[in-house]
């Protein structure tokens, strides 16, 4: 085992909605209560983890008023925080609005190195029929240059949709990633140092092993679904908790911890 390690919470899909007492119609759970709960979560964590990465769908809507929700409620999360583009989010406002950037990224690509790791932010919002996503051929040779280069360095990416099939056909069919072999394939020549490929939009914790390449979702901090196999149609578990991920790396292996938190019950 290397000397190296990194540790970060992994949270996704909070869906902020301007008004903190909104409260939509055909979900039981209150937004702003529930990231509130997640942020007091990551207030009172017994370790100081290197950073947070949020893996998109800040806002419930790509509303610019919902960034500055936002702003006002995650930022007092007291580590660093890397955020993803979802399908809900409009990119260019949660750029401007919650990370306060003039000059903004079109797509919401980047790579930044944090502790000796680096970390690749892959923006899937690309032309495909709502909720799924797409990885423009540019965005795919930016991805495979960067995984062909010679570095040794830790590797995580992080992406918004699911990018592989896992026979759920909602999931599959609806949700994912249309063009996601081609990500996959992009990713391939960093398999040994890639210790993970993590996502959000499935608001449930799901793991795939392929190739030598590890891909891990989180829970929603607002509502979890059902992903039963067979099932086609979109099911809200309203008996599943919010919840993060807790990841450490190492040079040769992820370790995933996933917990959930108390969060104000469904009305009723």
């Amino acid at each position: 085992m290397s000397d190296f390690r990194l540790t970060f919470v992994h949270i996704s899909d909070t869906h902020l909605h301007p008004d903190p007492a909104y409260h939509p119609g055909d979900y039981p759970f209150p937004l702003y209560d529930r990231a509130t709960a997640l942020v007091r979560q990551l207030q009172q964590l017994p370790f100081q983890p290197d950073f947070v990465l949020h893996t998109g769908d800040v806002a419930y809507d790509p509303d610019p008023a919902a960034y500055t929700t936002a702003r006002v409620l995650l930022s007092q999360i007291p580590y660093p925080t890397y955020y993803v583009a979802g399908n809900h989010d409009e990119a260019a406002a949660l750029q401007r609005f919650l990370l306060g950037q003039d000059d903004v990224l079109a797509p919401f690509d980047y790579t930044v190195e944090i502790n000796g790791a680096q970390l690749i932010v892959v923006d899937s919002n690309g032309p495909a029929v709502f909720p799924a996503g797409f990885v423009t051929p540019p965005q795919l040779e930016w991805l495979e240059q960067l995984c062909a280069a010679p570095d040794d360095r830790p590797l995580i990416v992080a992406i918004h949709h699911n990018p592989l099939p896992v026979g759920i056909p909602w999931l599959d069919e609806y949700m994912g990633i249309t063009n996601g072999e081609d990500v996959h394939t992009a990713l391939l020549p960093a398999r040994r140092r890639l210790r993970g490929v993590f996502f959000g939009h499935v608001h449930q914790n799901l793991t795939i092993h392929r190739d030598g390449i590890l891909y891990a979702s989180a829970l929603s901090t607002w509502e979890q679904l059902h992903a039963w196999p067979g099932q086609t149609d979109t099911v809200v578990d309203e008996a599943a908790e919010p919840g993060t991920n807790v990841v450490t790396i190492t040079r040769d292996q992820t370790f995933i911890r996933r917990h959930r938190f108390a969060a104000p019950l469904p009305d009723r």
